[in-house]
């Protein structure tokens, strides 16, 4: 009561008695005294490196102080111990006491996040997030949220409550996804904590997490905040039924069936929500509306179909036509009929069909006749409702001018087996498409292949006289035919050219057979007296054929080599082993050497094949003409041919780079420009493929340098020694153990020695080092030519024709011809084999 200041440090002084009365009866006065000068005492005793009872003093000037008591609060953070330490931090992290000290207690806590002890670490996050605002937390704490410590990790997540940015969401996305399960749990906690319509995303994304204990966590936290009002009950079944995981579109329907709705206000709020939703948001909504409301979405639906959003009315169709409500006929027709919109034109007219009601056939019909867009749908809806008195009105339809109209035309009156129309059909025998043509052809044939015979159209007449040596060709098992002016027309055939047919071809029908498939610029171009490539396809029949057109003595001439567009089994082709490992090179330049007719396009087509078959990459090829057809299977292929689709190599060289392409096929190394192209590709870290008419490997090297001016060459030795990866050369040889032709390859893998050669052009020395490195791969023509014919597979006469070195096959040669005059027979490899 007297409350002299003098003794104020007496009393203090009684805080370190070892009697908890004394302490007690002492920090009652020190309560009830307060003040500055009290406190001050304490600050004093406070910092008293041997004092004892610190953490009664800590509570003694909080509860004299409050927010004042900050700064002496924080002197313990620099002396006391981890416990002292944890102390002082909660009173500093409560936000009821430091409301008007914020600033104070958030510098006064900072020091301890870089605290020795876990524990003080502990608590200091906690309290730094109990204090500060969204951008101090990511200054200060998110580096927590990347600790290996799980504790440190799991109280900064839980200081993001208080926050619901993007940025905040973000981290708690991916703490959730990284876990581990104690961590996700705190993130579920801290999503219940903020309990805004924010944390919806992630928690319906938790409730197909693999961990039930994570899915149950988040189904509780979702029924809490909607039970409480937190979050809107359409919001939460909005967000399940965004989900593409079935299950949880499901839980959407519990949810709203679990609200009350006796006033039938749900659905009309739920449609207000869906109209303002993204497109994919409501296709992943169907299903889950059709099994709340049923036949009930009929009306809305109709409503939508007045709406100015075309893409609201495709959804709204889109629903009846999984619906099948007979109610909504007369709106569906009125759709098909007047909407402003081709696409819900369409979708209506398909909804028709799918009620199954033939009172909307005559509706279709009209439409079909008056409505040209509108043909194609009109025709399968009717086959669909199998309109059968609607054969005579589609029949119309053979003589559209849409390709697309009129073969749809065909299936549906092969459909109804309206043989009624055989004579409309027999007319596009003659239809410029190929798929038409086929098309009808099946179908009489599988009518009545007499009503053919009819037109004396049997067999071959269905086909062009070219068409029909073309078919021969390949009926013979041929590879090439081959047209000449006043000639007969002839087959190559395993490397034999024989007549195909006796009649001799003057050279007006050559001309004649010919002139049709040529474009414009292709006979500007043969008329400047060059050869034309190009490919061509039989109308109607699987078969194409890489076509050159030259002139010649008395008129023009032809070679037709067929494509067979079965591309083999890179395995079966009978190529080295190391060759089928270049589909998995990633970068570099392989080239494939060989004459006409060696097998160089079907070993580059394999490979492409493999490279399509076994991994995703962006695969372009620039042919002359295109010779194998690759479809899309696990890679992107894109084939362009010079003439059709570009107007020279040059022009499609300069924009490939520009199709970012990860493996690159030239058809052929022609010219100068080509080859610096597909050099330059292969050195920026490209997979690029071509061909070149040579024998060897070191010709091969030798023919891309030499294209090049001779001060340039030591610039593409050393591109060709850095980016060159392999060099194959084959021939296809007759073989004398089997029908047919066998292959024989040498080949080229750029080592650290055929590197240095390169630089240093010494590419004569390139056979040595191939004869050397047979372990790596490598092989040499002339062995492999050797290995042949001592395995009895093929004649000396053709090894002898094919070799590099003759003189190797020279000695070999005398003495198969020394025994055969001396009659003996030989083995193939020269031992006389004993008479019968």
């Amino acid at each position: 009561k007297v409350d002299n200041p003098r003794h104020h440090p007496a009393l203090c002084a009684l805080l370190d008695s070892s009697k908890k009365a004394a302490r007690l009866a002492a920090g009652q006065v020190l309560k009830k005294i307060g003040g500055r000068a009290i406190l001050h005492a304490l600050g004093e005793k406070i910092k008293e490196p041997a004092f004892q009872n610190r953490i009664e003093a800590i509570d003694l000037v909080m509860s004299i102080a409050g927010a004042q008591g900050a700064p002496i609060i924080g002197i313990v953070l620099q002396i006391g111990n981890p416990r002292e330490k944890v102390k002082a931090l909660k009173f500093l992290g409560d936000p009821d006491t430091m409301e008007r000290a914020l600033a104070t207690a958030l510098r006064a806590i900072l020091p301890a996040l870089e605290d020795p002890s876990e524990q003080v670490i502990v608590q200091a996050i906690e309290s730094f997030g109990n204090l500060c605002n969204e951008h101090e937390y990511f200054d200060y704490l998110s580096k927590f949220l990347r600790a290996s410590n799980l504790s440190f990790v799991r109280v900064a997540a839980r200081g993001l409550r208080r926050f619901h940015s993007s940025a905040v969401m973000a981290e708690l996305s991916r703490l959730l996804r990284v876990g581990p399960s104690d961590i996700r749990m705190e993130v579920l906690d801290t999503l219940e904590r903020i309990g805004r319509d924010e944390v919806l995303p992630l928690l319906v994304k938790a409730l197909a997490h693999k961990q039930v204990v994570v899915r149950s966590r988040a189904s509780e936290a979702l029924s809490r905040l909607s039970r409480a009002g937190k979050i809107s009950a359409i919001s939460v079944i909005l967000w399940l039924l965004r989900s593409p995981d079935v299950n949880i579109r499901r839980m959407a329907v519990e949810v709203a069936q679990s609200i009350q709705d006796q006033e039938a206000q749900l659905w009309p709020k739920l449609l207000r929500f869906l109209r303002d939703e993204d497109w994919w948001v409501r296709e992943r909504m169907v299903d889950a509306l059709l099994e709340m409301a049923g036949m009930q979405l009929t009306p809305f639906m109709v409503g939508f179909l007045s709406d100015s959003s075309d893409v609201l009315r495709r959804f709204a169709i889109d629903v009846m036509n999984r619906l099948k409500d007979p109610r909504a006929m007369g709106a569906l027709v009125n759709a098909a009929q007047k909407d402003e919109d081709w696409w819900v034109r369409e979708k209506a007219i398909d909804a028709l069909a799918c009620l199954g009601d033939k009172k909307v056939v005559p509706y279709i019909i009209d439409l079909m006749h008056n409505q040209l867009e509108l043909q194609l749908v009109c025709i399968q809806a009717l086959v669909r409702l199998e309109a059968r008195s609607s054969a005579r009105y589609i029949a119309a339809l053979l003589s559209s001018g849409d390709p697309d109209v009129r073969i749809e035309a065909v299936r549906a009156l092969e459909a109804f087996e309206a043989k009624d129309f055989v004579g409309q059909l027999k007319q596009l025998l003659l239809d410029p498409n190929a798929k038409i043509v086929r098309a009808v052809r099946h179908l009489l044939q599988r009518w009545d292949i007499k009503e053919i015979s009819d037109l004396g159209l049997t067999g071959s007449q269905f086909y062009s006289p070219l068409d029909q040596g073309l078919l021969a060709l390949e009926k013979a098992g041929g590879d090439d035919l081959i047209l000449g002016p006043g000639r007969m027309p002839y087959m190559k055939k395993l490397g034999k050219v024989m007549p195909l047919s006796q009649k001799v071809l003057p050279a007006e029908q050559v001309w004649a057979m010919l002139a049709p498939l040529l474009s414009p610029f292709q006979k500007e171009k043969l008329e400047s007296l060059k050869d034309v490539d190009m490919a061509y396809h039989i109308k109607g029949e699987d078969l194409r054929f890489r076509v050159n057109i030259f002139h010649q003595e008395g008129g023009l001439g032809a070679v037709f080599r067929i494509i067979r567009n079965r591309v083999p089994n890179l395995e079966n082709l009978g190529l080295p082993e190391v060759v089928e490992r270049f589909a998995d090179l990633k970068d570099g330049l392989i080239l494939v050497g060989g004459p006409t007719g060696s097998g160089k396009s079907t070993t580059l087509a394999a490979i492409i094949d493999s490279i399509n078959r076994n991994s995703s990459r962006h695969i372009v090829s620039l042919e002359d003409p295109i010779e194998v057809v690759h479809a899309t299977k696990k890679s992107l292929v894109n084939q362009r041919e010079v003439g059709t689709h570009t107007s020279s190599f040059t022009a499609a060289l300069r924009s490939t780079l520009r199709q970012d392409p990860d493996v690159i096929l030239v058809g052929e190394l022609r010219d100068i420009d080509t080859i610096e192209f597909t050099v330059r590709a292969a050195d920026t870290g490209h997979l690029v493929f071509g061909t070149v008419h040579t024998v060897s490997a070191h010709a091969t090297v030798d023919r891309l340098i030499n294209v090049f001016p001779p001060d340039e060459h030591g610039q593409i030795r050393s591109s060709l020694a850095n980016s060159l990866r392999a060099v194959v050369c084959q021939y296809l040889i007759k073989r004398i153990d089997d029908p047919g032709r066998i292959l024989s390859t040498e080949v080229m893998l750029n080592n650290l020695a055929i590197s240095n050669l390169l630089r240093k052009g010494k590419t004569f020395q390139i056979p040595s080092l191939i004869a050397l490195a047979r372990e790596e791969g490598m092989q040499l023509m002339d062995h492999e030519l050797m290995r042949l014919y001592q395995e009895g597979k093929i004649s000396i006469e053709e090894a002898f024709m094919k070799a590099n070195d003759k003189k190797a096959f020279d000695q070999v040669m005398g003495d198969d011809k020394e025994k055969k005059e001396g009659g003996a027979e030989t083995s193939p490899g020269g031992e006389a084999l004993p008479r019968s």
